[in-house]
Formats: structure tokens, C-alpha cells, sequence
């Protein structure tokens, strides 16, 4: 198989004619190195030296004038648009339906960009997370002096949400988002905080008041020396809700405590969440909120941990982009392999084992 093919709709922004290797050869490269233990380009250059007659009889790769170099490499992500290569990428999944799915939506700072100072990156992107796929469908740049409010509907839009639950965490808890989530066909479960001041207070205020009446579920999480206790609380009954006409298609509110025990000392912590869901059961709505965090604990907490994508060594925007894209490929790639053992795992055992990376690469 030419993994090349992979990447044949990227357009190329170099000049014809002066080029000595192909795009479709540097992506590939890149994509077969990030799966085989590989977080820099320099890796990845050696890499691709060490395995040049396997990359090209088994794989398809053409390589007319050798191995790119490490900077051949930076130089092309570094200029590379971002959007070109999230074509590729969407076409792997254009046959996959997101109806009845849960996504989730959350965002993700890259470290390597915070200045000198500054407490946040320059650099924020926003995902979608379908964790019964261990897949991320897309990624929107938070532009700079905006925010994550403007990137979640630039982002859904792209998408066929018809049918599916949307959970996000609290900066997701705007009018406008909840207005495009609704108009895309989905259903929301959206985390309430004190961004939204007055919703908050009537919704707290109104629930601890109600909560003996209202069905509820309970949970037990026990193991690693600590125990949770959880309590969720649903209320459909929402009139109480002043600006429920604001937010479209709000239907219900949830409260959930949770009381935690590590080395015998109790913590304790309450969230809230608006919905526009109804006549579902108080454990179907936990199993959405628990669901959610899966973006950050097999999405973000892979990229970070197992990808060393906090580590980064790049400054440059457009190459920091491209990898995550790339590291998120990989990790679609590796998620499609039923055996039982870590990502990290894994990728150790593509960097050894020709045909467990040729089996990625072409299952």
C-alpha cells in the first residue's frame, strides 16, 4: 500500500520544479515516524534512514533523492497551512456517522507557545472527542484575543451532529454556542458555572431546595487508595428558570455532588449542568457527564504523556498544529488495533516490528 496516497489531496505550497522530495513522501514519513516512538524530527530523519528500503518495497514511498533532512522536515510543517492537512485527515473519516454519539468538546493549551510572562499559549486548539471510537473528529484554533466561545461554532459546523449528545465544560456555557449545537440537530449537556451568574445562582438555589423530590442516582468509584461517592439530581421542571427562553431548547438541570475520600480525609464538591435532553434516566445523564472527561484523560493525556507533546521543542504555530494533528492520526491508527497493551506500548513496538507498523498503517 503507498501511504503517500494518504495525503495526495494536500495541496503543496512549495515551487514546482525546485523541490527534491515529494510532500506526500514527508508527510508519510512524519505520520510513520510518530507512530513508531518518534516525537522529533531529528528521530524522525533517523528513523527514515534506518528504514529507507522497507519504507519504500513495503510502503510505497518514492524518495528519489533520499531521506529528508530534520530541517527539511521543520521547514515544511513550519509552512505547511494547518487546513491542508485536516483535508486528509477528514477524508479517513468522511464514512463514519456521528448520529447517536457522544462528543465531547474541550480545549487544549500547547505549552511551548506560553511567552515569557503570559500565563496562557498563544496557541489554543478546540476538539471533538468520540471516545467510543477513541477518535478526535476535528480541531479549531482559538485565534488570538478571542476565544474558545467563537472556535466551538466554527468548529461543530463542519460536522452532521444530527442525533448525537454534545457534553462541554463550563466556557461552553454561552447562548451562542448552545443556539448552534441546536441548529446542527444536537442535543447539549453543557457544565453551569459562575460565568453564568444569575443562571448559577437561580439553578443552585432552586435544586438544593428541590432535591429530596427529584430522581437521582447514586455511584461508587473505589480503588487506588481513594473512594468517590457521587449523587446526581435531574429537574425538568424548569420554570423557575428566568432566562429559559435564552437558551434554546432548555429542558432540564442537573446537579451532581461528590464526596471524596484519600488517606482518610473527606473532600467534598458540587457541579451543575444545563441540558436539553428529556425523559432520560438520572444514571443516563452521569454515564454523559463521566463520559465527557475521556478527552482529557485518552485524548489530551495521551498527546501529553505518551506523545511528549507538552515537551515540544517548537515555537513555530503552524508546525505545533500540524504535529497534533499528526499525534491524533497516530492515535486513531493505534486505537484501531484491538490488543490489550498500552499506546505507549505500542509505539515501542512499531518502532521494531516491521509488519505490526505495516499492520497499522494499512488496517
Amino acid at each position: 500500500m503507498e501511504i503517500g496516497a494518504y495525503f495526495s489531496g494536500v495541496s503543496d505550497y512549495r515551487v514546482v520544479g525546485r523541490c527534491l522530495h515529494l510532500l506526500s513522501d514527508i508527510l508519510a514519513l512524519v505520520l510513520c515516524g510518530t507512530l513508531a516512538d518518534c516525537d522529533t524530527f531529528i528521530e524522525i530523519a533517523d528513523f527514515g534512514k534506518d528504514n529507507e528500503e522497507f519504507l519504500k518495497s513495503e510502503l510505497g514511498f518514492s524518495f528519489p533523492n533520499g531521506i529528508p533532512s530534520e530541517d527539511t522536515l521543520l521547514r515544511v510543517f513550519n509552512h505547511l497551512k494547518p487546513s491542508e492537512l485536516q483535508k486528509s485527515y477528514q477524508l479517513l473519516l468522511q464514512d463514519l456517522s456521528l448520529a447517536g454519539k457522544q462528543i465531547a468538546i474541550d480545549g487544549k493549551e500547547l505549552p511551548s507557545t506560553i511567552g515569557k510572562g503570559n500565563k496562557h499559549s498563544s496557541l489554543q486548539l478546540v476538539n471533538m472527542w468520540v471516545d467510543e471510537w477513541g477518535l478526535s473528529f476535528g480541531q479549531e484554533r482559538v485565534e488570538q484575543k478571542s476565544n474558545e466561545i467563537k472556535a466551538i461554532p466554527a468548529l461543530v459546523q463542519n460536522f452532521d451532529l444530527r442525533g448525537s449528545v454534545v457534553s462541554i465544560d463550563a466556557i461552553g456555557c454561552q447562548k451562542e454556542v448552545v443556539k448552534e449545537l441546536r441548529g446542527q440537530g444536537a442535543d447539549y449537556v453543557i457544565a453551569l458555572k459562575k460565568n453564568q451568574k444569575k443562571l448559577y445562582e437561580q439553578v443552585e438555589a432552586e435544586l438544593n431546595r428541590q432535591k429530596a423530590a427529584l430522581l437521582s442516582s447514586q455511584s461508587w468509584d473505589l480503588g487506588h487508595g481513594r473512594g468517590e461517592l457521587r449523587r446526581l439530581y435531574v429537574c425538568e421542571n424548569i420554570d423557575f428558570v428566568d432566562e429559559k427562553s435564552a437558551w434554546q431548547d432548555l429542558k432540564s438541570v442537573i446537579l451532581v455532588e461528590r464526596t471524596r475520600w484519600i488517606d482518610d480525609k473527606e473532600q467534598a464538591a458540587k457541579c451543575l449542568y444545563i441540558s436539553s435532553l428529556v425523559d432520560q434516566s438520572p444514571e443516563k445523564m452521569a454515564s454523559y457527564i463521566r463520559n465527557h472527561w475521556a478527552i482529557e484523560n485518552r485524548l489530551h493525556w495521551q498527546l501529553d504523556s505518551t506523545f511528549g507533546e507538552d515537551n515540544s521543542l517548537s515555537r513555530n504555530e503552524n508546525a505545533l498544529q500540524n504535529l497534533h494533528l499528526m499525534r491524533k492520526w497516530a492515535l486513531f491508527l493505534f486505537k484501531k488495533d484491538p490488543e490489550k497493551i498500552s499506546i505507549k506500548r505500542k509505539r515501542k513496538k512499531a518502532s521494531r516490528n516491521k509488519d505490526y507498523l505495516n499492520y497499522l498503517l494499512t488496517n
